[in-house]
């Protein structure tokens, strides 16, 4: 399995997104990496054998839990996999958990977090209210560890440390971030990891 710096991981990126644009300058749609990320994602939905096996197994594993995919097909840098953990007992007014596996399509780099969302009246509020980068919720462990074992038996993959993926990549352009606020987490994996279906 390779290594890669934290140094590797942002040039790497910087192959995939413009640098030096602000939000209001729509020209970065043109840029060479912009149509360099377009490919890649073109190419990877040509052939989904490997992520929807991988969804499968993932479903095998967790037989009493819904299992979700959560990706926002070419505007995130990677695949999303949620694990619909923890139901509330009392819809009309409780918290659910989530356990998402995030896999880069830039790198053979994974990252899993965790989410709640709360019900209220029945019904489930979207976006999440609380997103857990770093410390998860100690019921939720189980699930994480069978996720991550999941991941790097079947993709082959190395896990992202979060002090990693904080790390802010300066002038990187990603679509409504403002540059300066680009983190690895966001390039690789998702902007968005508090939106799941």
């Amino acid at each position: 399995m390779m290594s890669f710096t934290v140094s590797e991981l942002i040039e790497l990126c910087r192959q995939y997104y413009p640098t030096g644009r602000t939000l209001d300058d729509h020209l970065h749609e043109t840029s060479s990496q912009w149509q360099r990320f377009h490919a890649k994602w073109h190419e990877a939905l040509a052939d989904q054998h490997q992520w929807l096996e991988f969804r499968r197994r993932v479903a095998a594993a967790f037989p009493t839990s819904l299992v979700g995919d959560a990706t926002a097909y070419t505007h995130d840098g990677g695949y999303r996999c949620c694990i619909y953990a923890v139901e509330p007992r009392d819809k009309a007014d409780g918290v659910s958990q989530e356990v998402v596996g995030c896999v880069s399509l830039l790198a053979p780099v994974y990252f899993i977090y965790c989410t709640q969302h709360r019900y209220r009246g029945g019904r489930r509020e979207s976006p999440a209210d609380t997103v857990f980068l770093e410390e998860m919720p100690v019921k939720l462990g189980p699930t994480v560890s069978r996720l991550a074992d999941l991941i790097e038996s079947a993709l082959g993959c190395q896990s992202l440390p979060p002090h990693v993926a904080r790390t802010l990549i300066p002038d990187l352009c990603l679509d409504h971030i403002e540059p300066g606020h680009a983190s690895l987490f966001k390039a690789l994996f998702t902007l968005e990891p508090n939106v799941l279906p």
